[in-house]
């Protein structure tokens, strides 16, 4: 049987309506997470046109087209007419999928509500009550220890009814765990990013090649998938498909996945973060570190 190359067209078929099913039901928690403040913030704009043009340029998205226009013009009560927009956008989208929801919707969608809360760098409290709601809708939630963490944080954090920016900072940070670093901070779309891990190794010169076992993640830009795998042998690694108490090391790319299971994670992540909190490996590397410890260790 010949084995599907990652990335590419034929598995990007199979994958295909997965895919699209996965990206809107991001798109329409992001979209609920800007509504949650109840208002449209002058911060909050930049980062819903570049989650619309994402989407658009993806997929097509003819709301996104749309709602890329409505930015761009000149209302009288532009924030007003921006708010009632997308609250049309998410009433109608919003219907198939509360009428026949799959499994990986609610993950997909609370992912993106979080963007969504989180796009303006700020956070008030009724965004931070809707969020803890959301996450008690759905008990499983809690399996995932960055959740669990994030509702306790935030929980404490309301509980005298104020945010303070510490505060603030402490929960976009526990968000951060789930979607990356928000668009306020990096002018960048949040769908494709990837998680910021806990753990991830920093140092490139402890990142140890000779007989370790490494698996490759994401969308790298430094080189495509069977390069990189080339790189890792030509320094003594041993390179496998999956995850097992034997990895050593989880290279994760800066950009996420076309086929990962969720917007923001895919089952090695799942299987490795399992695997981290047990016992501490495997390790986890971002791609930065992963291109510098390369040019340290050279060529065998």
């Amino acid at each position: 049987m010949t084995e599907l190359k990652y990335g590419g067209f034929s598995l990007g078929r199979i994958n295909a309506k997965r895919n699209h099913r996965k990206a809107e039901a991001y798109w329409l928690g992001f979209l609920e997470g800007v509504l949650a403040s109840e208002s449209i913030e002058n911060l909050e704009i930049d980062s819903i046109r570049a989650e619309a043009a994402q989407l658009l340029c993806l997929f097509g998205d003819e709301d996104a087209a749309d709602l890329i226009q409505d930015l761009d013009t000149a209302y009288n009560d532009y924030h007003g007419e921006i708010y009632g927009v997308i609250s049309g956008i998410v009433d109608y989208r919003s219907r198939p999928f509360d009428q026949a929801p799959e499994p990986k919707d609610h993950c997909n969608r609370f992912f993106g509500f979080c963007a969504g809360i989180a796009c303006d760098g700020r956070l008030k409290v009724n965004e931070v009550e809707k969020l803890i709601g959301m996450i008690d809708q759905d008990t499983e939630f809690l399996d995932d220890a960055r959740i669990a963490g994030l509702r306790k944080v935030a929980a404490e954090a309301i509980s005298d009814r104020q945010l303070s920016a510490e505060e603030e900072e402490d929960i976009s940070e526990w968000i951060a765990r789930l979607v990356g670093d928000s668009c306020a901070d990096t002018g960048l779309p949040t769908y494709g990013n990837s998680p910021s891990i806990d753990g991830v190794l920093r140092d490139p010169a402890t990142v140890v090649f000779e007989n370790a076992a490494f698996v490759v993640t994401g969308a790298f830009s430094m080189a495509p998938r069977k390069v990189i795998e080339s790189w890792i042998a030509s320094r003594g690694g041993v390179v496998t498909k999956s995850i097992s108490r034997s990895t050593d090391y989880l290279i994760v790319a800066a950009v996420a996945s076309r086929d990962w299971l969720h917007s923001h994670q895919g089952t090695k992540i799942i299987e490795a973060r399992k695997l981290h909190e047990q016992g501490g490996r495997p390790h986890f590397v971002d791609e930065l570190t992963f291109r510098k410890a390369l040019e340290l260790c050279g060529i065998r």
